[in-house]
């Protein structure tokens, strides 16, 4: 069990690609039937960020991670900062599943076709696919370096540890991005799925408020606190071990708003739902999912750009409160929620 307590963390700039283009606030608003008809990035870098060579040996995880983290890098005109102290930049990738496209790929072609199939640059293919780190090469950022592998929950555990840096002040300024790429091995492993997503990626900056303030810029929204644990066993259902859980932090903060993000497939939301009613919580549980499909890795970064969306009145769903709670649970047990305050 771990809780984070992030009392002057902002978010800053957010950066975004999906299939439907980079204007994030255009994704939310679009249809199913829109979703439905495009599916894969056809562009994963149109602004032209990435150096062109050695593109051809990274896979679109890589690429569409890299593309999003400058977006965010541009949106908040980081790169003067970045070329003076580039060592106070940390990276950080919520996404377990990209990389082994390339172990998965290697594997198959060798099984199948024989080891004399598997191509010589399949190797280093997959070191320079480390995401995070190639965007290092890319940007000159030479801070903390992280992947993280939480499955559905493994964005907002990116999140996490990059709001721990800020308070370690270790950094000054966190990049983190998440990605959904549809390869062969996650159409394996998505084959049960219901809805299934299109590829995205989605990133922000955060930081402390006070060197936001410095350059005379507002944020996002805030980052008031992070709290994770795994569920291992209880008497009960998992949604009642979640709801007590919950609880505690809907007295607390001042919320009518939960956002399920990450792993809402693996909820009973009904049951969740009825622990709410039963103990005269007034709240709205919203599922972003059931209109973008299940995200494998993204879902808890894209939760706090769609509660930042609601404190925005962007969608139909309003709030006059200063907290959103939103939430990513992985099948493993992993759960994750965060509050996002409004600036």
């Amino acid at each position: 069990m771990k809780t984070t307590t992030n009392n002057n963390i902002v978010i800053s700039s957010i950066g975004f690609n999906s299939a439907m283009g980079t204007d994030i606030s255009d994704f939310f608003n679009c249809s199913m039937d829109s979703f439905s008809s495009s599916v894969t990035i056809e562009n994963h870098d149109p602004q032209n960020f990435l150096k062109p060579k050695g593109q051809r040996f990274l896979n679109k995880a890589t690429l569409v991670y890299c593309n999003t983290a400058f977006q965010a890098i541009h949106n908040r005109e980081l790169i003067r900062y970045i070329e003076k102290t580039p060592e106070r930049v940390g990276l950080y990738d919520g996404t377990e599943l990209a990389n082994l496209e390339d172990c998965f790929l290697f594997d198959l072609t060798a099984k199948n076709q024989g080891p004399d199939r598997v191509s010589p640059m399949k190797a280093p293919s997959t070191i320079a696919n480390a995401a995070a780190s190639q965007m290092a090469i890319q940007s000159g950022i030479k801070g903390p370096n992280f992947s993280v592998c939480a499955g559905m929950a493994g964005s907002l555990q990116a999140v996490d540890i990059a709001c721990l840096h800020l308070k370690q002040g270790i950094i000054d300024y966190g990049v983190i991005a998440s990605t959904e790429v549809r390869n062969q091995y996650q159409q394996v492993i998505q084959n049960n799925r219901q809805k299934k997503s299109q590829e995205l990626g989605v990133s922000m900056i955060l930081e402390r408020a006070e060197s936001l303030e410095k350059d005379n810029k507002r944020p996002l929204a805030g980052i008031a606190m992070l709290h994770s644990e795994t569920y291992t066993d209880h008497p009960d259902y998992f949604e009642a071990y979640l709801y007590e859980m919950l609880a505690p932090v809907i007295q607390s903060y001042d919320l009518d708003i939960i956002i399920v993000s990450g792993g809402a497939s693996t909820l009973n939301s009904n049951r969740f739902e009825s622990f709410l009613h039963d103990h005269k919580h007034s709240l709205k549980i919203l599922y972003p999912e059931n209109n973008f499909g299940d995200l494998d890795n993204a879902g808890g970064m894209l939760g706090i750009a769609y509660a930042i969306s609601v404190f925005n009145g962007l969608q139909p769903y309003k709030t006059n409160k200063m907290y959103i709670l939103v939430l990513s649970i992985d099948p493993s047990g992993i759960i994750i929620y965060t509050i996002i305050e409004k600036k």
